[in-house]
C-alpha cells in the first residue's frame, strides 16, 4: 500500500508580530481537513511554529488536496484579517512523500521558527537516502527506524554543540514563539503511519534531555 503524507506551512498572521499563531485559526483549520476525511483525506493534523499555520494531509497518491490546502489558508488568513493580525508573508513550504508503508512506519516532522534554518548542517553526515526526508524551508519530514535512521539519532543532531553554536534551539510545541533574534526554535513531533492514518504525535523535544543543547543555543549570543 503506497500513502502520501503532504505538510505544507505558511505565515497566516501571528498575535503580537510573528510570535504565535491565534486559536481561532488553528480550531478553523483543523475543522475544514476533518471535514475532508473519507473524501480525499485519509487523515490530517493541525499545529504550528511561531506564526505558521502548518498542515499535514495524509492521502492517496493519485489525489492531491492543493485546492483545499489553498482554501484553509485563505480562511486563515481572512479571520487574521478580521483581527487585525501580522502577517509577514512568505511563500507556502511543502514537503510531500509517497511511500510504501512498513510493518511499522514512524516518521518526523521539523518544523523551524525562522527562514535561516540550516538544515544541512544539522542533518549531516548520517545515513539518509533520497526517499528517507524531504526538506523545504521551515520543514524537515523524515522516515525512521529500520533501515532509516532512529529517532533518537535524528533528534540527536539537535543537541550538538556547533548545532547549537548557531542558535538551533529544540522546543517543546509549547515554547515554539518566535521571541529571539538570535535563537531558531525547532519543534519535533513523532507520528507512526498505519493504512493511511496517524498516531501521535510524539512532542519529541519535551523532555530535561534537551535542556542543555537549549541553554548552549540561548546563551551563545547573550551579551
Amino acid at each position: 500500500m503506497h500513502t502520501t503524507v503532504s505538510v505544507f506551512a505558511k505565515p497566516v498572521g501571528g498575535v503580537s508580530g510573528t510570535t504565535r499563531v491565534f486559536p481561532d485559526i488553528l480550531q478553523t483549520a483543523a475543522k475544514m481537513l476533518k471535514k475532508a476525511e473519507g473524501g480525499i483525506l485519509t487523515d490530517s493534523f493541525v499545529t504550528h511554529t511561531a506564526d505558521r499555520l502548518v498542515l499535514i494531509a495524509v492521502h492517496d497518491p493519485d489525489v492531491l488536496p492543493d485546492t483545499l490546502i489553498a482554501a484553509v489558508f485563505s480562511a486563515a488568513e481572512e479571520l487574521a484579517q478580521k483581527r487585525h493580525l501580522f502577517c509577514d508573508a512568505a511563500p507556502v513550504s511543502v514537503c510531500r512523500m509517497t511511500i510504501p508503508e512498513r510493518a511499522n512506519e514512524p516518521f518526523l516532522l521539523f518544523l523551524a521558527g525562522s527562514d535561516v534554518m540550516p538544515w544541512g548542517e544539522v542533518m549531516t553526515p548520517g545515513r539518509d537516502s533520497d526517499d528517507a526526508c524531504i526538506v523545504d524551508g521551515v520543514l524537515f519530514l523524515a522516515r525512521a527506524e529500520g533501515e532509516f535512521p532512529s529517532v533518537a539519532a535524528f533528534c540527536e543532531r539537535f543537541a550538538r554543540r556547533g548545532v547549537n553554536q548557531q542558535g538551533v534551539c529544540p522546543v517543546s510545541l509549547c515554547d515554539s514563539s518566535n521571541v529571539r533574534t538570535t535563537v531558531i526554535p525547532v519543534v519535533g513531533l513523532g507520528f507512526s503511519l498505519c493504512d493511511g492514518r496517524l498516531a501521535g504525535p510524539v512532542d519529541l523535544f519535551d523532555t530535561p534531555l534537551f535542556d542543555a543543547p537549549r541553554f548552549r543555543a540561548s546563551d551563545q549570543h547573550a551579551e
